[in-house]
């Protein structure tokens, strides 16, 4: 490339200065924009004008681009530009131009035989012709390496002519454009070749060697602005060297946009104020393609000034967001507390990912958690259950959003990941009894089980079996207060009922169960559930009993239906129990607290159901009637921190003490209290 910039130089003995070379209308700059930015444009050029200026920012054009100027050029003549660009995938891109230049007709001269004015002739006129095709492709679609990728070439092929006073001449030429994109972008390095091609009426065609450079800055003093700095330098076989410094700054509104430019020409003017360029432009973003209106005021010192005005129109080529994938790696199912969910995360993009961000919602919308960085996303995530604050969040149905924004803005969100978090059920104890009347599975005083009684154990352990299996089954005797006979084969009652317990637990063994779930026990007389002053509350103590025991998994919600029974009945004590249980199983469940609270408040602990009641609030905030409830009766609650800790009955009796913190879950109405209590609203 560097013998290709010395080329012109090289060629300069067979030229005299300027005026020594053809078809130097190929000097005149097209598109108004370019014009506006003193025609610093080879390393900016990423618009259909790149035509002219350098074919490989085709691949930056973005889109179908369309292009129409008009240059009211010195001394009346006329300049008609029309380019059009097509970006392609894989980042290639091609395009075609054309351009016309007119003199309109004038007074021709006449000379005599010796040379000399001879007067005013016939009108002449004159006029030119340039009608491109261009071809771009950046590198790192066919070779590996990040220079590759960051390089981009471009060639182009011109037919040109003119016609002077009748008599025509044409011929060809090439430009070859290279861009290095030295931080995406953003920098940009390039070197363009142009007009290098065959003599036009026995005079070389103007060829030109460039050097530029931009520097493009987003978000520069203001949130969607631009500023793009260019420097080109020339240096053409016939003017030699010239610099050219341009700067563009854009402002985005929306749909709109204005950009104003300045640019300084060195060495390419009659004095010192015409150096200067300026121009400005308006942009608007239809529904179906963007438009743009450039203009550039560009003086010639006492040759005139010119003006260019540019039509853009670019259809499609709005920059692909990039796409991200979120999925869980493992099912969309994880248990609260000992789980995580791990969540695998992919995202592509043409342009760099700046960052990412998570986002975390439960099943109503509402944000639970978001986490974020920058650069490319995680591959994987892994979500430990815990909201914002480090809590656990309630069981329920959540949401993994991940989106991530590339460096030009635009933001691609995945298909939200669905998750499903749960708690672990509870393991609570339990101890059902069922009891069979002794006098259906005995004659009076005898312990051998009869026949009839088979049917009625295994109606009992068909329910044992099916509520809960593998668990221990004790087998209890009772009588009644009768004292056995004297010619009996055991010595008292006591025996006779574990004589009795052991034949059921014979039967059962004999029907199939575990003998190591099963045990034996004789009571005698000493249990009675009624008073042995009746045959029939007599008839009542004689019986079997199968009382089966273990612990079983249970969910907050199901004890909480448990605890509500209780209430019904009136067993306060045992309700406030399974609610307690629940917020073990569940530390959020504002349900639960309040619950609590309601059965705290009715066994006279008004301190202790007001910090349940202040837990259910945290949880459940939007509970009118609880907190009107606390305002009225314990404001000091509402103004003081949450407690930290739950509460749990001390085993002997109605009191409370404090134990292990809580956390999660939705609220209860409220349940009157005892009289001369407040009662909840």
């Amino acid at each position: 490339m560097f013998i290709l910039f010395l080329c012109p130089f090289s060629l300069q003995a067979q030229v005299n200065g300027p005026g020594t070379t053809g078809a130097n209308y190929e000097k005149i700059g097209m598109g108004a924009r370019a014009a506006g930015m003193g025609e610093a444009f080879t390393a900016v050029a990423d618009d259909a004008t790149a035509m002219y200026w350098n074919p490989a920012g085709l691949v930056l054009a973005r889109g179908t681009q369309f292009s129409l100027t008009h240059s009211e050029w010195l001394q009346g003549v006329t300049d008609e530009y029309f380019a059009f660009s097509q970006n392609l995938q894989r980042d290639g891109a091609f395009g075609g131009s054309l351009q016309y230049l007119g003199t309109g007709t004038f007074a021709g001269s006449l000379e005599d035989s010796q040379g000399n004015y001879a007067g005013v002739g016939n009108n002449i006129s004159a006029s030119s012709y340039i009608g491109t095709a261009a071809y771009a492709q950046r590198l790192g679609n066919w070779f590996a390496g990040d220079i590759f990728r960051a390089s981009i070439v471009g060639i182009e092929i011109s037919a040109l002519g003119q016609n002077v006073s009748n008599v025509g001449n044409s011929g060809v030429a090439f430009n070859i454009g290279y861009i290095f994109e030295a931080i995406h972008r953003t920098l940009f390095a390039t070197i363009v070749v142009t007009d290098l091609g065959s003599d036009i009426q026995t005079f070389a065609e103007p060829l030109n060697a460039n050097l530029g450079g931009s520097l493009q800055l987003r978000n520069f003093l203001l949130k969607d602005d631009q500023n793009i700095l260019a420097l080109d330098a020339d240096g053409y076989i016939d003017t030699g060297f010239g610099f050219k410094l341009g700067d563009e700054y854009r402002l985005n509104f929306g749909r709109n946009g204005v950009a104003l430019r300045a640019g300084y020409r060195a060495g390419a003017s009659l004095d010192t104020v015409t150096n200067l360029t300026m121009g400005v432009g308006l942009y608007h973003k239809f529904d179906d393609f963007d438009a743009g209106l450039d203009y550039a005021y560009v003086p010639y010192g006492i040759l005139g000034d010119t003006h260019r005005i540019t039509l853009n129109i670019i259809v499609g080529g709005n920059p692909i967001p990039p796409r991200v994938w979120a999925a869980p790696m493992s099912g969309n199912a994880f248990v609260l507390g000992p789980d995580k969910m791990l969540i695998k995360i992919s995202a592509k993009s043409e342009s760099p990912i700046t960052k990412w961000k998570i986002n975390i919602l439960d099943g109503s919308g509402t944000l639970v958690r978001t986490i974020s960085g920058k650069g490319y996303p995680p591959s994987r995530y892994e979500w430990d259950g815990k909201n914002k604050d480090g809590e656990l969040v309630p069981q329920g149905d959540y949401s993994v959003n991940v989106e991530v924004t590339d460096d030009e803005d635009l933001t691609g969100r995945a298909i939200p990941a669905a998750v499903n978090a749960k708690w672990v059920p509870k393991k609570v104890p339990f101890a059902y009894t069922y009891g069979v009347s002794g006098d259906l599975l005995f004659d009076s005083g005898k312990p051998d089980l009869l026949q009839r009684g088979y049917d009625a154990i295994q109606q009992v352990v068909t329910q044992i079996r099916k509520r809960f299996p593998n668990s221990v089954i004790q087998i209890a005797g009772h009588t009644d207060n009768v004292k056995v006979a004297p010619h009996a084969t055991f010595k008292d009652n006591q025996e006779l009922s574990l004589l009795r317990a052991q034949s059921v637990m014979a039967y059962l063994i004999k029907s199939g169960m575990n003998p190591n779930l099963l045990g034996a026990v004789g009571y005698g007389d000493t249990k009675p559930i009624a008073p042995n002053d009746t045959p029939e509350n007599r008839a009542k103590n004689r019986r079997v009993e199968l009382v089966v025991s273990g612990t079983i998994e249970v969910t907050a919600d199901e004890l909480i239906g448990e605890g509500q029974k209780l209430m019904t009945a009136k067993d306060y004590k045992g309700a406030l129990t399974d609610f307690l249980k629940a917020v073990e199983s569940d530390s959020r469940n504002a349900k639960a607290y309040h619950l609590a609270g309601d059965c705290y408040l009715i066994l006279g602990g008004k301190d202790l159901a007001v910090q349940a009641y202040v837990k259910s609030l945290k949880y459940d905030p939007d509970n009118k009637a609880l907190r009107d409830w606390l305002t009225q009766y314990a404001p000091e609650a509402l103004a003081a921190p949450a407690p930290s800790s739950e509460v749990k009955p001390d085993v002997k009796g109605g009191r409370t003490v404090q134990d292990a913190p809580p956390s999660s879950a939705p609220a209860a109405g409220p349940t009157p209290g005892m009289p001369g209590m407040p009662a909840l609203p």
